[in-house]
Order: structure tokens, then sequence, then C-alpha cells
């Protein structure tokens, strides 16, 4: 029989990853273009509990049910999925897919500033400060590229992609001290269905004005967005940061955007102007730069 090699299998996962999470940014775009920002993503992440749900009954894990761990679980959710995704879903309304990648890779950034207040190991040092400083000279090499974009609503809607990374980051560092109590699928699933229900919400309160009609395309931005880009790719990342490295996980960070990029040119045809990449590149230093000082 055929041997698995199992040294191999990190980069494998890591190459999976990246496929998925690149191209669940032109998947979105494509599910907007026949629902609403906020009822897609939260149908995303009802349908993302359900699997994820799933597969915590099949690992016969206990979800807690004192309301502490439930009042924890909201206030997860919120910092670290909704406002997030509800900021990248009504950015990308009016933004290409493969540049809201692109500024969401600063979180990296956000981690950094966060885990110096909120984590006593961290220490400011010169190394992160400039990786900082350059990561950010990108960020405004990309805004003075794109202030020509036709949208008037596109220069708020890149701002308003820089801000999110900031709430994933704080959720990043919330979520690692929570490990120490919860289990990674156990403090993930039930998130997810607050996510949901938090997004629902914003749908009943801004989006009820126009009815809704869900087109093929819409459904199958659900569902892939839902099983492949959130359950499956949560699974294989748990999986990943018990057996893998830190300086492999950063593999990702550097390859998602790039392959993102590709994404929306392959499938919407959306452009690729050397001052993006460059900019992208300038980015990635500073991240390199960051992760160096730890």
């Amino acid at each position: 029989m055929m041997q698995i090699n199992t040294k191999h299998t990190p980069f494998v996962v890591i190459a999976i990853l990246s496929l998925i999470w690149s191209s669940t940014w032109v998947v979105i775009k494509i599910g907007l273009q026949t629902l609403p920002p906020f009822l897609s993503a939260g149908w995303r992440f009802l349908l993302a509990f359900l699997c994820l749900g799933a597969f915590a009954i099949a690992l016969k894990l206990k979800f807690p049910r004192d309301l502490r761990s439930h009042l924890f679980f909201i206030g997860f959710s919120i910092i670290n999925f909704s406002a997030s995704y509800a900021i990248v879903y009504w950015s990308e309304q009016y933004i290409n897919s493969g540049l809201t990648s692109v500024l969401f890779a600063v979180m990296p950034f956000y981690v950094a500033m966060f885990s110096i207040k909120l984590l006593p190991s961290e220490q400011i040092t010169l190394k992160k400060v400039l990786g900082i400083t350059v990561g950010f000279s990108g960020v405004v090499l990309i805004f003075s590229d794109q202030l020509h974009l036709s949208h008037p609503l596109a220069i708020y809607a890149m701002s308003a992609v820089l801000i999110s990374p900031a709430f994933s980051a704080l959720g990043t560092i919330i979520g690692k001290k929570a490990r120490l109590t919860y289990h990674p699928v156990t403090l993930n699933t039930l998130p997810l269905l607050y996510t949901g229900i938090s997004l629902m919400i914003l749908h009943a309160l801004f989006e009820n004005t126009n009815p809704v009609t869900y087109t093929a395309m819409g459904i199958f931005s659900i569902i892939y967005l839902a099983v492949l880009g959130t359950a499956i790719a949560f699974v294989l990342y748990f999986w990943l940061l018990k057996t893998t490295s830190a300086v492999l996980m950063s593999l990702i960070t550097f390859i998602t955007p790039p392959l993102a990029l590709l994404w929306g040119w392959l499938i919407l045809g959306e452009a690729i102007t050397p001052r993006l990449v460059l900019g992208m590149l300038v980015i990635f230093s500073g991240i390199a730069i960051v992760r160096r000082s730890r």
C-alpha cells in the first residue's frame, strides 16, 4: 500500500487553506451581486454553525451551559466575527475583492499593537515600530493608487476595510487566552451561531426595504463560504495550529492576498495595477519585520 508522507502534510494543508481563503474574497463579491451584505453574511455563519456544530458533536465535545460562558461567546462573536465581517461584506459592494484582501492583510500589525498592551510577555521594540511604519506606508501607496475609483463610497469602503482587521486581531488575542479554558472547536462553534443571529438582526434593521431574490449564484456563494470558507477551513486551521510552527503558519498571510488578486482578475476581470502590487509587497515587508522582532 502507498504510504502517506506526513512530513509534507502541513504544506499541503497550508496550500489548501491559502486556496480556500484567497477565493473567499471573490466569492463574497459574487454573492453581493444578488444578495444584500448582512443577509448573505448571516446565512453564511448560520450554515457554518450547523457544519461546525456537527463536527463538534462527532468529536463528542460538550458545550458550556452556564450564562457566563454564553455571555463571553456573544462578546467574542461580536468582536471576532460580526463587526469584522459586517464591514468586509459592506465594503466589497464598492471596491474590488482583491483590493479588499490586500488591505485586510494589515491584520498582523494590529495583532502586534494589541499584544503590546494586552499580552504581558510582548514588548515594544524598534523592529516592531519599523515594521508597522513600513506596512502602513504600503497602505498609503495603495490608497494613492485607488483614489480614481468611480464609486463615491469607494474611499470610505477602503477605510472601513482597514478598520475591520482590528476587530479580528483583538478577537485573535482574546481567543488565544480563551483557549486555556475552551476547546478550539467549542470556542468558535457557538460564536458562529451568535454571529449569524447578529448579522440577521442587522439585515432586518437596515436591509428590509427591498425584496430579496435567491439566485443560483447567491446560494452557491453562501454554501461555498459557509462549508469551505468557514467550517472546513476552521477544522484545517485548528489541526495546523497543533502540528505546525508559527513560521509555516505565517506563510498563509503572504500567500492569500496575491492569490486573491489573481482570483479577482480571472473570475471578475478586476484590474491589477503595478502600484497596487508594489503596495502589497511593502505591506508584506512590514509584516516580515514585525514577525522577526519576536
